[in-house]
């Protein structure tokens, strides 16, 4: 813009000087030659002025390419950045669903070691229930009946044998009192012999 100015200010200024030597080359000259000279002063201003103009709408056109090239460039960094944006969007969304589904997986490996977990703690329980309860079944159906018959059998025989003691301390207390009155008996039949 300040080319332009400082050109259209060039421009005035050596016009104006023309005109001025024009002028005073009029004073100096005589009239035919003036208009003559006025016509051809007249055509040279004009074309100068036309070349002024296309020199002008020249640089408005280039300054106005100029702009509309700012512009679109401007809209063009504008939509590769949208795109850029939108692209990182897309990645940012895509690592946001694969991280939600990492966390998905981890979730359900994690309730499956815990379901397994689960069931192991339970058969186990359930074994330990299990051998606890077969273990008092073969104790109370088996060890302890046949402990009580053993018992029982045993106490038989103590009682049996008690029984057949008492018959032979009662057989040998009666023997003894046999003895006793077969000595008494022969004690007193040796007495006299004496």
């Amino acid at each position: 813009m300040a080319t332009m100015q400082e050109g259209v200010l060039l421009f005035s200024l050596k016009y104006l000087a023309r005109l001025e030597e024009a002028r005073d080359r009029r004073a100096n000259e005589p009239l035919g030659q003036d208009h003559e000279e006025a016509t051809r002063r007249a055509r040279e201003a004009s074309s100068m002025h036309a070349r002024f103009e296309a020199e002008r709408r020249g640089r408005l056109d280039a300054e106005r390419r100029a702009e509309e090239a700012r512009i679109e460039a401007i809209r063009v960094a504008a939509v590769e950045r949208a795109r850029a944006e939108a692209e990182v969007n897309a990645h940012l969304e895509v690592m946001r669903i694969v991280q939600e589904h990492e966390r998905v997986l981890a979730a359900l490996k994690e309730d499956k070691h815990n379901q397994r977990l689960g069931r192991a703690v339970r058969l186990g329980a359930l074994g330990s229930m299990l051998f606890f309860a077969a273990t008092c079944g073969f104790y109370f159906g088996k060890i302890k009946p046949d402990a009580q018959a053993h018992l029982r059998a045993q106490q038989a025989a103590i009682t049996a044998a008690d029984q057949e003691a008492s018959q032979l301390r009662q057989k040998l207390a009666e023997r003894d009192a046999r003895i006793k009155e077969a000595e008494r008996v022969l004690g007193v039949r040796a007495e006299p012999v004496r």
